[in-house]
């Protein structure tokens, strides 16, 4: 799942969902290349993004409100 969807998901801004997974990944001790990529913004410009697997992002959204949990929960089942 994207960076971007679990912002949209979430309700919560790209930018603090990046920061978060940062962190996460940096607790995990997990390298944050293997999750990193880039999308088109609406101006052309690359942006940075991640794609976690199911794994990463239960372990990000666990973090977060049980509302926002189940969002995700649902969007993966």
């Amino acid at each position: 799942m994207s960076s971007r969807e679990i912002a949209e998901l979430t309700g919560k801004l790209h930018t603090h969902v990046m920061r978060d997974i940062r962190s996460m990944l940096e607790d995990l001790n997990a390298d944050q290349s293997k999750f990193g990529s880039v999308y088109i913004d609406a101006k052309g410009e690359q942006r940075p993004c991640f794609n976690l697997p199911k794994r990463e992002t239960m372990i990000l959204v666990s973090g977060y409100s049980v509302a926002l949990r189940a969002r995700i929960v649902d969007r993966w089942m």
